[in-house]
């Protein structure tokens, strides 16, 4: 039987208040520098979670740093505001749809501090607020999204190497697409992955479609010139994990001529190439996505990729807490003749049996019933646990009964490159309205 996944609730617990804004110098070549996160001339520093408490006539912001696991207390940074507002929020503001009003308080483990007043002209903050993660498990920003960038469609072209120089493996061109004509901007990090033999980045036709809808998007160098089908259960999911992390996790087929090292890695390259990007294009906020400590908070990732490298994207999000999954033509994981989950008459990924760090009500998957590996694909969303029951977009509308399992009649395709799925790829995507349209090619 299917097994039920209900929609995760989110919960962003917020102890006595959101914080609304009150840097007002920022430094746009640091990572974490942007709309009212780093400095403050008027000697409040931004509190992002640690939230304080809200008078009548004054808040006090924080210096509490976001997004860290242990958080930062609030030590008295006062505010000076007469409408009772702390410090600035993490993510709102029109540059950052979908995003916390006004910031979100590090959830179970940022309160607001011990006493929290804000009496007169200034008041002052708690002592005791600690910034961490989101209500719902995910990270917070350190800061708000600051894109300042002339409207246009931004993109950049470079070689692994060139934001690492201790790459030592694959190192071919990444390619990094801002297009900030669109109505709003997300404040999501796209990382597409193409079919077996891509090893260069490259768009595809998801990054292509979320480049022109508001996301940041990343084609990474990626190790995919591989077998991934002839070396038992526990290669594909060993496979993946070494090009995720540019760790040793089997010497079959391919990997036993090579070695790879964390640069080689799509976890520290992504961390390199924002880095990289964000010290050459400070107006587009590249650094947007890394923590205080240089960390890539993937809980704003979502991962994307066609045949080969759908599978990856869904085999990257078990192993790090991510934004989203979309998979366009896979996950496939397995060798399967038919669907029976006790004999399906073919090897089976022993990954498809972990537990994800991602929430299984994250992964969205689009597959054609013309697709030879159809029933593989569906086999592994049922293995898996996607939510819903397969369900067919042709003909219908969004939300497709809520199915994370959508099919259509048509051969292994990279779906979102054709606009025919416009609207499935908006839906499982999380596109809202407003940018559903795309921007200009």
């Amino acid at each position: 039987m299917p097994r039920k996944f209900k929609p995760l609730a989110l919960a962003a617990l917020v102890s006595l208040g959101l914080s609304l804004g009150c840097g007002s110098e920022d430094k746009p070549g640091d990572p974490l520098a942007g709309a009212g996160g780093a400095a403050s001339s008027s000697g409040a520093e931004a509190g992002l979670a640690g939230v304080a408490g809200r008078g009548s006539t004054g808040g006090a912001g924080t210096n509490a740093t976001a997004g860290q696991p242990s958080g930062g207390a609030a030590t008295a940074g006062s505010a000076g505001a007469s409408n009772g507002s702390g410090g600035s929020g993490a993510t709102g503001g029109e540059n950052a749809a979908g995003a916390t009003s006004g910031g979100t308080s590090g959830g179970t483990s940022a309160s607001a501090g011990s006493a929290g007043s804000a009496a007169g002209s200034a008041g002052s903050a708690g002592s005791a607020g600690s910034a961490g993660s989101l209500g719902n498990g995910d990270l917070a920003p350190p800061r708000p999204i600051n894109v300042t960038a002339a409207k246009a469609r931004h993109q950049a072209t470079f070689r692994a190497k060139d934001a690492d120089s201790s790459v030592s493996f694959n190192d071919n061109s990444e390619v990094a697409v801002l297009d900030n004509r669109a109505p709003i901007l997300l404040g999501k990090l796209v990382l597409q992955f193409g079919g077996v033999g891509t090893n260069n980045g490259t768009l595809g036709g998801g990054g292509e479609f979320c480049a022109r809808r508001g996301f940041h998007v990343l084609g990474l160098a990626a190790f995919q010139d591989y077998d991934i089908v002839s070396f038992g259960a526990a290669f594909f999911g060993d496979a993946r994990r070494e090009v995720f992390e540019g760790k040793e996790y089997t010497r079959l087929g391919a990997f036993a001529n090579i070695k790879m090292t964390p640069a080689d890695g799509v976890a520290q390259r992504t961390q390199k190439a924002l880095a990289y990007l964000h010290g050459k294009y400070p107006d587009q906020d590249w650094g947007y996505y890394l923590q205080a400590d240089g960390s890539v908070r993937w809980s704003d990732v979502i991962f994307t990729g066609f045949s080969h490298g759908g599978s990856n994207a869904a085999r990257f999000a078990m192993l790090v807490r991510a934004s989203r999954v979309v998979s366009a033509s896979s996950p496939r994981e397995n060798l399967c003749v038919r669907s029976d989950p006790n004999n399906c008459g073919g090897v089976v990924a022993t990954w498809l049996s972990e537990t994800p760090k991602t929430p299984i009500d994250r992964f969205f998957a689009l597959s054609g019933t013309s697709d030879d590996q159809h029933l593989q694909q569906l086999f592994a969303m049922e293995k898996l646990g996607y939510s819903g029951e397969p369900t067919s977009i042709d003909g219908a509308t969004p939300p497709f009964a809520n199915s994370h399992r959508l099919t259509t009649k048509a051969p292994h395709t990279d779906f979102c490159g054709d606009a025919r799925y416009a609207a499935a790829c908006n839906y499982m995507f999380g596109v809202p309205p407003e940018n559903h349209a795309g921007t200009s090619p």
